[in-house]
């Protein structure tokens, strides 16, 4: 007799215990079938919950997204702060120039009688950045859309009272031209060699993306879907910038953030998901 059952003591093996896991997961009877009806069952019956820890704070799982692919190598966080950086940390990635030293950090805080998960960027160079569904925009916020990085500015009344009063304006007296129309914001993209190239925002909404009958706002990347992200002011006289179900989202330079439940974020050009079971 092995020594798993010499005692009398059966281990239950991982391919039991999944089907276990498979069996509970499983809809339970429906009110019409016959066990149910034999055994006198007056209503639906409770689902059994998987175990979670009810003392210990919960732990995270990260996961180092694999390029172009929706997969990635998982690591179970337990340690906050768990540091993510180029030179020195829990997790680091030493091949990616745009991630600095530290880049930023994982974080397991407590408050209201719950714990939580919140990512905090470290004073890198190059930013940490979020996948939003809607990102409110302030004024000089960065953003990612597809594989370049912008940055939003508001335009300020004081600005608009300066080009108003100038000699250049009182003499101009007709109405202005559609290219001459007020500019309330600008989308300046950011290269890497410091030139800047700017979309003037004239209206209280422009759709974003690569195909211009679809956009005022055109972008030539291809990592840009056609019809990409939707640029708004709304009543509140705020500006947010909502993602149209691209491929590959819209991103916002964050300082700290909770990350609830799931989410996804960017240090330099690797992308990382997020889960807390």
């Amino acid at each position: 007799m092995s020594e798993r059952q010499s005692s009398g003591t059966v281990l239950e093996s991982a391919d039991e215990v999944r089907q276990a896991i498979q069996e509970a997961q499983k809809s339970p009877p429906s009110v019409g079938d016959s066990s149910r009806e034999s055994a006198g069952a007056s209503r639906e019956p409770t689902a059994t919950q998987a175990f979670r820890p009810r003392n210990r704070p919960p732990m995270a799982v990260l996961c180092v997204r694999f390029d172009e692919e929706d997969e990635g190598q998982e690591i179970a966080v337990f340690a906050s702060p768990f540091v993510i950086g180029r030179v020195e940390g829990n997790l680091v990635i030493d091949h990616d120039s745009e991630i600095s030293s530290r880049h930023a950090e994982l974080i397991r805080a407590f408050d209201n009688g719950r714990h939580f998960w919140q990512l905090h960027d470290l004073k890198s160079t190059n930013g940490t950045f979020v996948r939003a569904a809607v990102a409110l925009l302030k004024d000089e916020q960065e953003i990612l859309l597809g594989g370049r990085r912008y940055r939003f500015e508001i335009e300020t009344a004081d600005e608009d009272a300066v080009k108003k009063n100038s000699p250049a304006t009182r003499k101009v007296q007709q109405a202005p031209s559609r290219a001459e129309q007020k500019t309330l914001a600008s989308l300046v993209e950011v290269g890497d060699t410091g030139k800047e190239k700017r979309f003037s925002i004239t209206s209280p909404e422009h759709w974003i993306g690569r195909d211009p009958r679809l956009c005022s706002i055109v972008l030539d990347d291809v990592m840009v879907s056609p019809r990409h992200a939707r640029l708004y002011r709304d009543k509140q006289n705020r500006w947010l910038l909502a993602n149209a179900k691209s491929l590959n989202g819209v991103w916002l330079r964050i300082n700290r953030i909770d990350l609830g439940n799931t989410a996804q974020f960017q240090l330099g050009e690797q992308r990382f998901s997020i889960r807390v079971p």
